[in-house]
Parts: C-alpha cells; sequence; structure tokens
C-alpha cells in the first residue's frame, strides 16, 4: 500500500484516527470515509479502474455518505408520471447529475449504467450536468436505476420539463446582479480616476490624491470580490483539472492589477489600475451575461410551453364533469376544452372541433383545425370551439416532455468545429501565458519601471474569451433561430454538414406527402339525382362510420352528426360496405362490388397511377366516384424546387409502389427515385451513394425511417408532433412545413459566415493588439477595454442570427430564403 495524505478517491484530507481502507482486490487505499470506501470497491469489483486513470482531478464531491439515500417513493405512480416517459416496454427520463465535474465522471456513470442489461442508452452532459436515460422498465424500477447511479457516487436528481426554468432563472439573476454591481461600482471608480488624471496633467493636491486612491480601493472591493468571483472559481477549477481555460489569464490580470494598486495605495507611491480592473470586469460580465442569455434562450420555448400547462383539468365522467389537478389526469380520461384553454396533455379529439395555436410548440404562426378522430398535443391553446378530448399521453410521456428530452441531449453534442476551438482556446491560453512572461523578462532589463504595466497590459489583451466565445455563441443563437419555426436541432453536426454539397434523400409517404388517405376528388356520376358533392361526401362518411379498411380514414372529415341515419350496415371484406340510409340501401367499395347492387356497370375511366377509386351508389346506379390518395405536403413542390435552385441533389427513397413513387417525382421535377425498398434496401441506397463520395442527408417521417436517418450523415425528422422518442435524427421538425429545410440550410449557411467572422476577428485582434501591448504602446485600460469590446462584438455578432428574418409570409419565405441561401453558401 502506497502511504498518502489524501482520501484515494475523493482527493480530500483524511481524517485523524483510525484509517479506513478500500479492499481493491490484492490492493488497500485509505479513503476518507464510508462512503467513499464503498463507492471505491463498487468501481473496482465493475472493472471501471480505469477511471482513476482518465480523471483530470479527484471528484471531491462524489463520494456517498454514510446515510443511505431512499429512493423508493420515486415508484409512485404520480411520480412515475412526472418523471418518466412510458411506451410500453421501455421508459426514458431526465437525471440531474449531483457531484459530476469533469470527462471521467461522465466516463464512469456511462460505463456504469451501460453495464446494467436492462439500461438500454445513456446521454450525459457534462455542461448541464444532467443524464438522458433510457431502460426496460420490466426488468429494473425506476428506484433500482436512482439507486444505482448513488451506488456509483453521484446524487441522482429526477427532473422533468419546466424544471430547468427555475435554474435559469437562479443562474441570469446571479449574473445580473454581479454585473449590476461592476456597473454601479465600476462608474465610480472610473469618476475618481477621471480626477486623479486631470490632477497629473493639472496638479493635485497631494491629501486629495491620497484620498481619491484610498475611496477606489473601498468602491472596487465589491468589483473584486463579488462581481469578479465567476473568474477566480473558474480559473481555479481550471488549476485544479489541469486543463487552463480562458478564465486564467483574466484571474491573473484582475488579481495583480488589483494587488499592486493596494500596494501603491497603502505605501503611497507608483500607479493604481483600480479603473482598468473595473471596466475589465464590467465589460467581461456583460460579454458572459448576453452568451449567457443566447443559450438560456434556445431552450425558453420549452420553458414557456411547460409553463403554460394548467393547473387543473376538466374531466368528463359519466356524463358529470369535475375539476381535478393535472397530476391526476390519467389516460384514457376524458376531458372538456373550451375556448382559450390550454391542451393539458396528449390526447385524440371525440367530439366536437377545435382551432388550436400550436405557434410554440410547431412553429406554425395560424391556429390548425382538429376535428374527430384527430391527435392534439400538450401545450397547445384553444383559440376556438369546444371538444371532449380523450387523453392518450400524460406527464413525461407527452411530446411536449419529448422536446425536452432532445434538447437535454442537443446540450451534450457538440460539432467538430467546437472541439477545435476549444482545443485552440486552451493551448492559447498557455502560449499567451508564455508570452506575458517573456515580455516581463524583457522589459525588465529595459525599464523595469514600465515591466508590471506593460505584463498586465499583455496579460490582458491576450484573454482568449473571444476566441472561445466564437462558436458556441454562433451555435446557441442559431439554435435558438431554429427552434422559433419549429426546427430542433437535436445534433448540431447538422449546421456544418448543411453547408457542404449534399445530397437530400426524402422518404414519400409522411414525408412529402401527407401520410394520411384524403379524398382528392368527388365526381357524380348521376344526373337523376339533385344530390351535390357534399352530400354524397356526408353519406359515404356515414356508411364508412363501421369499415375498418385503411381508406375508410378518409371520409371520417366529412362525417356529420345527425345528418343521417344509418343501420344494418354490413361489411364485405375486400369489396366494401353495404348500408340502410335514411331507409335507401347503398354501397360504397369497388366499382364491381357497387355495381352489383344496381345491376349497372359504369364506363370506367381506368385508374389514376397516384390514387384508389372508391365508388357509391344504391339499387338504382351508381351515384358518385371518390378518387383517394396521398396528397402532398402544401409546400413540397415550393421546397424541391429551392432545394434544386440552390444546387442541392435530391432523391427519393420510398417503400411505395412504383407508379405512385413515380408520380410524386414528377409533381415535384425529382428525376432520381426508387421504390419498393425495404428499410435494409434504403440503408444500402444510402451507402452507395456515401461510397460513390456524397455527402446524404436523409428526410423522413422519424418513424419508420429510424435506421436509415442514423445512418446518413446527417437527418432529418419531418414530424407533427408524434413518436419524438423514435425518431433517430439529428434535428426534428416540429411542424408540416417541409420548407424548414430550406429555412436550416439558409440559418446554418450564415451559422458558418458568421462563426468565421468571430475566429477571424478574434485572430485579428490578438495579432494586431499583443505586439502592441507587448511593445508598452497600450496602457492596462486601453487593453481592458480593447479584449472586452473584441469579447462584446463576438457575441453580438453571434445574436444577429437571432433576429435574422427568413420571409414575411410563406410565399415570400420561399423566395427570400432561396436568396438568402445561395449568398449563405457562397
Amino acid at each position: 500500500m502506497t502511504p498518502q495524505a489524501a482520501c484515494f478517491h475523493c482527493g480530500e484530507a483524511l481524517p485523524g484516527g483510525k484509517p479506513i481502507l478500500a479492499s481493491l482486490g490484492d490492493d488497500h487505499q485509505p479513503v476518507c470515509c464510508i462512503g467513499c470506501k464503498a463507492v471505491a470497491e463498487f468501481i473496482h469489483s465493475s472493472g471501471l479502474e480505469a477511471f482513476y486513470q482518465h480523471r483530470s482531478r479527484p471528484s471531491a464531491d462524489l463520494g456517498l455518505r454514510a446515510e443511505p439515500l431512499e429512493w423508493r417513493h420515486y415508484d409512485d405512480q404520480d411520480l412515475l408520471l412526472r418523471y418518466v416517459s412510458d411506451d410500453g416496454k421501455n421508459a426514458t427520463t431526465t437525471i440531474e447529475i449531483g457531484g459530476m465535474y469533469c470527462s471521467a465522471c461522465v466516463w464512469l456513470l456511462d460505463n456504469a449504467m451501460l453495464r446494467l442489461d436492462a439500461v438500454e442508452s445513456v446521454s450525459v452532459s457534462p455542461a448541464t450536468r444532467r443524464a438522458v436515460i433510457r431502460w426496460d422498465k420490466s426488468r429494473l424500477k425506476f428506484s433500482q436505476l436512482l439507486a444505482a447511479i448513488a451506488q456509483v457516487g453521484f446524487k441522482p436528481s429526477p427532473t422533468s420539463a419546466g424544471l430547468a426554468s427555475d435554474e435559469h432563472d437562479g443562474e441570469s439573476r446571479q449574473a445580473l446582479k454581479r454585473l449590476i454591481v461592476a456597473a454601479a461600482a465600476g462608474m465610480q471608480v472610473m469618476m475618481f480616476a477621471v480626477a486623479l488624471y486631470a490632477g497629473d496633467y493639472y496638479g493635485i493636491e497631494a491629501h486629495i490624491e491620497r484620498f481619491l486612491r484610498i475611496i477606489s480601493l473601498f468602491v472596487c472591493l465589491p468589483i473584486v470580490f463579488y462581481s469578479a468571483r465567476p473568474f477566480f472559481a473558474g480559473a481555479y477549477r481550471g488549476i485544479k483539472a489541469r486543463s487552463p481555460g480562458m478564465d486564467l489569464p483574466v484571474a491573473i490580470a484582475i488579481a495583480a492589477a488589483f494587488i499592486a494598486s493596494i500596494r501603491a495605495t497603502l505605501m503611497n507611491v507608483g500607479d493604481i489600475y483600480f479603473d482598468s480592473v473595473a471596466m475589465f470586469v464590467l465589460f467581461l460580465s456583460a460579454t458572459r451575461y448576453l452568451e449567457m442569455r443566447a443559450r438560456h434562450r434556445s431552450e425558453d420555448r420549452t420553458q414557456a410551453l411547460a409553463q403554460l400547462l394548467p393547473e387543473t383539468v376538466i374531466r368528463v365522467r359519466d356524463d358529470e364533469t369535475d375539476v381535478i389537478p393535472l397530476d391526476k389526469l390519467r389516460v384514457g380520461d376524458v376531458t372538456l376544452i373550451r375556448p382559450g384553454d390550454v391542451i393539458p396533455a396528449d390526447g385524440r379529439i371525440l367530439s366536437g372541433e377545435l382551432a388550436v395555436d400550436e405557434a410554440l410548440l410547431s412553429g406554425e404562426s395560424l391556429p390548425v383545425s382538429r376535428e374527430p378522430g384527430m391527435d392534439v398535443f400538450a401545450g397547445g391553446i384553444n383559440r376556438a370551439g369546444i371538444a371532449s378530448v380523450q387523453i392518450t399521453l400524460t406527464g413525461a410521456s407527452t411530446s411536449l416532455a419529448e422536446i425536452g428530452r432532445l434538447l437535454e441531449q442537443a446540450k451534450a453534442d457538440r460539432p467538430p468545429i467546437a472541439l477545435l476551438a476549444d482545443r485552440i482556446a486552451s493551448k492559447f491560453v498557455v502560449g499567451m501565458l508564455l508570452v506575458a512572461a517573456i515580455t516581463g523578462a524583457v522589459w525588465l532589463t529595459i525599464d523595469p519601471s514600465r515591466a508590471f504595466e506593460i505584463v498586465l497590459a499583455t496579460l490582458v489583451v491576450t484573454c482568449p474569451c473571444a476566441l472561445s466565445l466564437a462558436t458556441p455563441a454562433a451555435i446557441a443563437a442559431s439554435a435558438s433561430r431554429l427552434a422559433r419555426d419549429g426546427f430542433l436541432l437535436i445534433k448540431s453536426r447538422v449546421l456544418e454538414v448543411l453547408t457542404k454539397p449534399v445530397t437530400l434523400v426524402f422518404d414519400k409517404t409522411g414525408t412529402l406527402t401527407e401520410g394520411r388517405p384524403t379524398i382528392l376528388e368527388t365526381r357524380v356520376l348521376t344526373t337523376s339525382d339533385a344530390r351535390s358533392a357534399d352530400e354524397y361526401l356526408a353519406l359515404a362518411a356515414e356508411i364508412e362510420t363501421a369499415s375498418e379498411h385503411v381508406l375508410a380514414r378518409a371520409f371520417s372529415r366529412h362525417y356529420k352528426v345527425g345528418a343521417n341515419r344509418s343501420g344494418n350496415i354490413r361489411s364485405q371484406q375486400g369489396a366494401g360496405v353495404e348500408a340502410v340510409v335514411n331507409g335507401a340501401l347503398y354501397r360504397i367499395g369497388s366499382e364491381q362490388y357497387v355495381s352489383e347492387l344496381s345491376g349497372k356497370a359504369h364506363l370506367s375511366e381506368g385508374k389514376d397511377a397516384d390514387s384508389t377509386l372508391v365508388y357509391l351508389g344504391d339499387e338504382h346506379s351508381i351515384l358518385a366516384r371518390f378518387a383517394i390518395g396521398d396528397e402532398l405536403r402544401h409546400d413540397a413542390e415550393q421546397t424541391i424546387r429551392q432545394l434544386l435552385h440552390l444546387g442541392y441533389s435530391v432523391a427519393i427513397a420510398s417503400g411505395d409502389r412504383e407508379a405512385a413513387v413515380a408520380t410524386v417525382a414528377k409533381k415535384l421535377g425529382i428525376d432520381r427515385w426508387h421504390s419498393h425498398l425495404s428499410p435494409s434496401d434504403k440503408l444500402n441506397l444510402v451507402d452507395e451513394l456515401q461510397q460513390a463520395g456524397e455527402t446524404v442527408v436523409m428526410v423522413g417521417d422519424g418513424v419508420n425511417d429510424a435506421p436509415v436517418l442514423a445512418a446518413a450523415d446527417a437527418s432529418v425528422a419531418i414530424d407533427a408532433g408524434t413518436a419524438l422518442a423514435r425518431a433517430s435524427a439529428d434535428a426534428v421538425v416540429l411542424g408540416k412545413r417541409l420548407g424548414s429545410v430550406v429555412d436550416a440550410i439558409v440559418v446554418a449557411g450564415k451559422t458558418k459566415q458568421i462563426i468565421r467572422q468571430n475566429i477571424a476577428w478574434a485572430i485579428l485582434y490578438n495579432i494586431t493588439a499583443v505586439p502592441l501591448a507587448a511593445a508598452g504602446l497600450l496602457a492596462p485600460w486601453m487593453a481592458a477595454i480593447g479584449m472586452s469590446v473584441s469579447s462584446l462584438l463576438v457575441v453580438l455578432n453571434a445574436l444577429r442570427l437571432q433576429s435574422a428574418k427568413l420571409a414575411v409570409n410563406d410565399s415570400d419565405r420561399g423566395n427570400n430564403a432561396t436568396r438568402v441561401a445561395q449568398e449563405a453558401l457562397v
């Protein structure tokens, strides 16, 4: 056993008395408490000893303490509904991980969780200290999952959509307080500095000068010890982790300037730099605050939705209504939705009609009509109509909660350019510290009286804040801008891929088309009846209510309550439905089946390639013909036209029949199309394109396209708000606008431009400013202003993405998006 003065697991000092030893095979290591002993022995027995090799520093907060935590109450049904999304077999949850500080902690949690047979996937974000875990609920209880995390040495805290807003509000309030203190005190320090500068020029009495120096010292104290505290804390963490960040030169500069100024004030000899310290902290705090707001704003939409959910709902049971808390709502319950109400959970309309505002959920600017049989989603606002809604998903299983989990996964992802910028910034810090040291050594031989001032200016001016903020600020702003239009960024690599020459491969059903049977045309075939096409539609809908055929769903939206009275309904498999309506016998189905009733055949005009023909007739003649098909999305033609105009290659990969795919391809002007493809065939197609050197972006519906979405270089799931949990895409379109893909291309191009501008500016600034500071041509206060303004420019430049206007309406949006995209992709 190797003697050591610190705990083997957490690094804390060992207590006095008899040592506590952790048994690690043949070895024994001293630990500070029973908790660290249990965790260290668990890590060793689980074969995870590499944790101690990978971690960048001892994890003081990772140890369990002597008091065991009780998790069994989390198996309560109400808590499960709040924190766990249940899709039948598997469950998903978001957990805040206490005691996570470095990449080794992430590695330990990942490996410990994946060693549990029931756990399918773990996505951990060290930035937010949250993990999204998916597991088999039949093999592992929620309480057992939490206990397993605690056994590793972390402190799990389940969270749900909306809870992060409190954390963000606290962070924003604290940062704003520090900024206000820095601004208020900084203005006073600058006033005293102006008086002192004027005294140097015009003359000042000694006791007045000393008084101004002393009062400047006292006013500067809250700036250094309160407003600048995050910089010192960050520098300390970087040193302990042996990975110095941009806080290190900032902290050194502030501390050195402040200590030197205190010395000069007390000894009444030399220059003071309180004004430089005040400006440095003020401008840098303002920059950090703006960057933090840009980061938080990318989640504001989800938080706003979560806060919109009502505290109570109106439940309908046995024709009676009662008001219950939202947490008591269960799947299968029926709720009454009135004008102005917020949809409390995902559900399906049983009766009535609603005009639902889903702007925050999907980016749709106008309320959408929802009729019986159609789905509604938690967070939508009912603008008109009254309806009964049967609840299908509640709590953590709703689409709203799933969006929150997808955002958590997005935070854990960083594009290659961001990782490169981080590596450059880390090395840049060390390099600039060496430059400052060399500059000081040189000036000690040239003019020792100016050495400190020049080193301070060099240290301040070389802070890599602008370089470190260049990429994350732009990505946060672009994610916020896209989310506003319902394009949810899951993995930021999409932004990078979309700026390259790519091949966009579209699924047909549910992506280019609406994905549901629709009445495309109604044609009246008899002249002996005065009824209109709409009346025949209502009659057909009345008969089709008894049919379970997929095509029968096309008539559901045309059903009118009380318009017709039907009875004696009989369905014949593969042919159609027969029923007595208003005393008359009717048939609906194939032409042959309907003709048999009247004995009269209709002169067929052939079958459309992209539709199925359904006939309606009575005992006298065939009355009407309905063409049923899958409609193109309303903006599909415009979207494909824009993509082709931009120079992108577009293809269709569909499992549908050849005639249907060919018709859609012809309408959209797509030359490359493939039909009758199984999921494995689609995978092979993507692989062939990639082998040919093409970069592939797959656009599908996010459900049955999951394998090929995961295989593509980047992928987008077009989704109206359902089945988000099954999407394997890098981005999800929450609305029905296919044009969101073009919007993403525009924003991706602008993001690339702004990142390049930011990095170029940061490098140019340092190349220009460092020689000036090292040559003694910049005073410390000038360096503070220069560095802070440089960082502010980077953040403000990135924030331009949030206000980027694509168009004023759908038609203008397309033309404007095309023009902007062409400019951005140059």
